[in-house]
């Protein structure tokens, strides 16, 4: 299975709103409020045109499946990333933190690291960081997983 990573565009904005407010998505978010449509254009609009974020729409050949974003912050890359629904549980989160290493790789950005934050209760997206060879250490509300570049 390969996976290409397109960077955002408008077209992209209502299914990634779809997708943010799935319930598992809102449940394993530190901010597990539902999201208003408004609040999720300003948002998509603010990220794809900000130099300190890279958004992409993950792909399977004409599918999309899933999202990947990095927040860039003194040479930090922050990922939040999602599978959508009827893709999880066979591996696309996995390629999807696998991916996103090579894709900063190819493109020589000042990130020195690259690092995810998960809920304790979050096994799946633990287990993805975990085979995608992210080391990491536990903290009180949350695991932190990261990868040197």
């Amino acid at each position: 299975m390969c996976i290409q990573f397109i960077l955002a565009q408008q077209k992209d904005c209502d299914l990634l709103f779809q997708w943010t407010n799935d319930i598992d998505v809102r449940n394993n978010s530190f901010c597990s409020e539902p999201i208003a449509y408004e609040s999720h254009v300003e948002w998509f609009h603010s990220k794809t045109c900000s130099d300190q974020c890279l958004l992409y729409v993950c792909y399977h050949g004409e599918e999309p499946i899933g999202q990947i974003r990095i927040d860039i912050l003194d040479g930090i890359g922050f990922i939040n990333y999602s599978v959508a629904k009827a893709y999880r549980g066979k591996g696309y989160g996995t390629m999807m933190l696998k991916g996103i290493f090579d894709v900063i790789q190819q493109n020589k950005t000042s990130m020195r690291k690259l690092l995810g934050r998960v809920k304790h209760e979050n096994i799946p997206s633990q287990r993805a960081f975990e085979k995608a060879a992210y080391a990491f250490r536990k903290e009180e509300g949350y695991i932190e997983y990261y990868k040197e570049l």
